[in-house]
């Protein structure tokens, strides 16, 4: 006989988490629409910190579910898709006009893209050491890292351009199938050494005395980390110009 998988079982405290990160969404949406920016990007940072929190509660209670995943990824769509595309749109994109709607609107569905294509895939590609393409957290917290560490709006279209140009950048990386290696997985699910702990002191007092310039490099740096990896194994792959020489028959 076979057994019917129940897929609305839903586990108190991965859900918890989930609405949680939902609720600081709903937050940073209210926040864009008040105009008090830099809160808005901190609720959406606060949000990616939960998102996280919660993929590590899940598989280490062993209570991951179909109906987590997708309600996980409904969260993430309204925390670090409708919030995100919301702030970068009222803080700078909005002085470009006609095109700063469609730059905020191309990152909303880069997003949402991103998350149906990670539900898909989420089973298939069971390894966890890297993501393909960048994640929606990391692409909000990227975006929001900018008016966190200068809540005053854009004044010029100049700015907003090449504000958008990030926003079209962090899109791209979302959609594609670049590797970003995954950081939780490589700080928690590992045992910890001298150069993990060093990480996470770092870390630490990077987001306690500098946390306004250090989110905003980090981010920057692991949104640049996929395309820096794709180029180091491309070049890998590319064997030496010596090596392509055929020797001339005597």
């Amino acid at each position: 006989m076979k057994v019917k998988k129940n897929y609305g079982e839903m586990f108190l405290l991965p859900s918890l988490f989930s609405l949680t990160n939902l609720f600081f969404g709903f937050l940073s949406i209210q926040m864009s629409l008040s105009g008090r920016y830099r809160w808005a990007a901190f609720w959406i940072i606060v949000a990616a910190f939960m998102d996280g929190i919660d993929g590590i509660v899940a598989r280490a209670t062993k209570s991951q579910s179909d109906f987590g995943i997708e309600l996980d990824s409904l969260a993430d769509a309204v925390s670090f898709g409708a919030a995100t595309s919301t702030l970068i749109f009222l803080w700078g994109l909005h002085r470009t006009g006609a095109p700063g709607m469609f730059f905020s609107f191309v990152f909303l569905a880069a997003g949402v893209l991103r998350l149906a294509r990670y539900n898909v895939r989420t089973k298939a590609l069971p390894d966890r050491k890297f993501y393909q393409g960048l994640t929606v957290p990391s692409a909000a917290m990227f975006m929001s890292a900018w008016p966190f560490f200068h809540p005053a709006p854009l004044q010029s279209r100049e700015m907003a351009f090449l504000f958008a140009l990030l926003a079209v950048f962090a899109s791209f990386c979302m959609i594609s199938t670049l590797p970003y290696r995954n950081i939780t997985n490589l700080v928690f699910n590992r045992k910890i050494d001298i150069r993990t702990a060093l990480f996470l002191a770092i870390v630490l007092a990077g987001l306690v005395f500098y946390p306004k310039p250090f989110l905003l490099v980090s981010s920057s740096i692991n949104a640049l980390s996929g395309p820096a990896i794709a180029a180091a194994r491309a070049l890998k792959r590319t064997p030496h110009p010596r090596s392509r020489r055929k020797e001339i028959p005597s």
